[in-house]
């Protein structure tokens, strides 16, 4: 995976974890961006802190940090794949699982209480499973890029999600799999979903709004703002196979002209794997790139903070 791509993943789903008050640990970035590059062992990484936070009381804050903090690692693994296309109620329900397992034994199953945010009940829950069917049946209408416009792929997501948020279908997490799960899915019709593009502060007034106001134009603005087409659905251009001699060619220097001496082969210059300008070794090159990567997300969440005023007054 490009460095590119794996900061665009990483601030998506930091915007998603965020919108739930939790503010990750500069460390969880950077660790976050490795395990994307494949340069960490997200199995071996997490086994310790899974374990400290089962022996924790789940009362306890302790326990509620590690919970979102390992469910942020989770989600950026699950970035990484491919819901099934068409998705199934089951998606949804395994998504949430991949998120919370590690220590929710209710994770994937759908919720049996009743639920509500702020005064404000959410769907009984003996209408869970018949009504989660029923939205996904409705989301995989929605045609794919480019038959789909994105101001017109917008006005259906913002739909579909207040519906999800109004049935809230699991006891726990259901908001963050919510996002998590409209993320993979704009990835499967065509769209890339950047949430970090607004402050988390705009993700839950938009949600908020959606749910308890029956409102859904901040939802419908959120995806305006952070959607765009996503560039691997253009044409690749097919490259014809190389001849041997092509190849040799390129290994080998050409014979000298005043000698009969057979050409030398050796590898081109710059093209080590163990080297790179100024002595640095490959891994020392990617550190590097990580770190201004963060830099660059930072400096472009405090820009995002200063032009969203400027951009509210602008409306109003």
């Amino acid at each position: 995976m490009e460095l590119f791509e794996a900061n665009r993943i990483l601030r998506t789903v930091k915007a998603a974890i965020a919108a739930d008050g939790y503010k990750l640990p500069s460390s969880a970035e950077t660790d976050g961006l490795m395990m994307l590059l494949g340069k960490l062992d997200a199995e071996k990484y997490l086994a310790p802190k899974i374990k400290h936070a089962r022996a924790q009381d789940q009362a306890s804050p302790s326990f509620d940090r590690a919970y979102k903090y390992v469910a942020f690692f989770r989600a950026l693994q699950m970035s990484q794949t491919d819901l099934p296309n068409p998705v199934t109620a089951m998606s949804v329900m395994l998504l949430h699982k991949a998120l919370f397992g590690d220590f929710d034994r209710n994770a994937g199953k759908l919720r049996t209480e009743d639920a509500s945010t702020d005064g404000n009940a959410h769907t009984d829950p003996k209408y869970i499973s018949g009504s989660l069917k029923s939205i996904i049946a409705k989301i995989n209408e929605i045609d794919c890029a480019p038959s789909s416009a994105r101001d017109d792929f917008a006005g259906y997501l913002s739909h579909y999600m207040r519906e999800l948020l109004i049935l809230h279908p699991f006891e726990r997490g259901s908001e963050f799999t919510v996002r998590i799960f409209i993320m993979l899915f704009c990835k499967i019709k065509g769209f890339t979903l950047v949430l970090s593009r607004v402050p988390a502060s705009a993700v839950t007034a938009a949600e908020s709004a959606a749910f308890t106001q029956d409102d859904v134009t901040p939802l419908y603005r959120l995806f305006a703002e952070c959607l765009s087409y996503d560039h691997k659905t253009e044409t690749i251009k097919r490259v014809a196979p190389r001849t041997r001699r092509e190849i040799d060619k390129d290994l080998c220097r050409p014979p000298r002209p005043a000698t009969n001496a057979p050409a030398v082969c050796e590898p081109q210059r710059g093209k080590s794997p163990a080297k790179k300008s100024g002595g640095l070794t490959d891994d020392e090159v990617l550190k590097r790139a990580v770190r201004l990567q963060q830099k660059i997300s930072r400096l472009n969440e405090q820009l995002t903070e200063l032009i969203q005023p400027l951009k509210s007054s602008e409306e109003k």
